[in-house]
């Protein structure tokens, strides 16, 4: 692990930050798997019964965590662009601010639900195992504001130094982690039914979502250790 971690040439900056944010998940994903487990056993009835402590329940303990992160990030963002005059990060900011707004207020489901409707389809028709027409319209929503805010991002790249180019790499790399546990996996969870393979549909939902915290961790991370920068204004073309 030591060794993948330095062939990636990560900054070795803020490392005890990053150990705090993957404890915070850890705890919440330990907390969800303590849940389950006293539903199936029916034990500890606190437990047992709040939802707070499933991880895929939105405004629950774990997605609380998540929103935070985000919103450090999209913080962190701003203030290199206002403290540092690094202008080139406008496109993040945007991309955060949509993700910890959709994330808060479901934004591309909704959105999904009223295309559909507005086409006269049942949004909640189902096509083969769980997916639905609405599962096909959220992906086409993200994809959408992902073309529309990585097109912003991609302008920022191509004119970018060699410095701001390799920090974007890191970045797209942590958003491609994100975007695979937070939208691929949330596509193939649909696939399993839950009263048709219970431990399957539980597995790929927790891989989802406990993927996506890591996986936000990380980048939070990594964004933390700009705020140390060694790009200089000046060297935006």
């Amino acid at each position: 692990m030591v060794k993948m971690f330095n062939k990636l040439n990560l900054p070795k900056k803020a490392i005890k930050f990053l150990i705090f944010l993957v404890a915070g998940d850890l705890l919440y994903i330990g907390l969800h798997l303590i849940h389950k487990g006293a539903r199936h056993f029916d034990l500890f009835t606190t437990i047992r019964e709040n939802e707070a402590f499933a991880v895929y329940t939105d405004r629950s303990l774990g997605e609380s965590f998540q929103y935070l992160k985000e919103y450090w990030i999209l913080l962190i963002f701003l203030w290199l662009i206002f403290k540092n005059k690094q202008y080139f990060y406008t496109g993040w900011v945007m991309l955060f601010l949509y993700l910890l707004l959709d994330d808060m207020l479901s934004f591309h489901e909704g959105l999904a639900t009223f295309a559909l409707q507005m086409l006269n389809i049942d949004p909640f028709y189902v096509i083969a195992g769980e997916l639905r027409y609405q599962d096909y319209g959220e992906l086409g929503v993200s994809v959408f504001f992902g073309i529309l805010l990585l097109t912003t991002i991609g302008f920022s790249y191509w004119r970018g130094t060699k410095e701001v180019r390799t920090i974007f790499h890191y970045l797209f790399g942590g958003l491609l982690l994100i975007v695979f546990f937070g939208v691929v996996n949330d596509f193939a969870n649909r696939i399993f039914a839950e009263d048709g393979s219970k431990v399957l549909y539980e597995l790929t939902r927790l891989i989802e979502d406990g993927g996506e915290m890591l996986a936000m961790s990380v980048m939070c991370w990594y964004v933390y250790t700009l705020t140390e920068p060694e790009i200089k204004p000046s060297e935006m073309k």
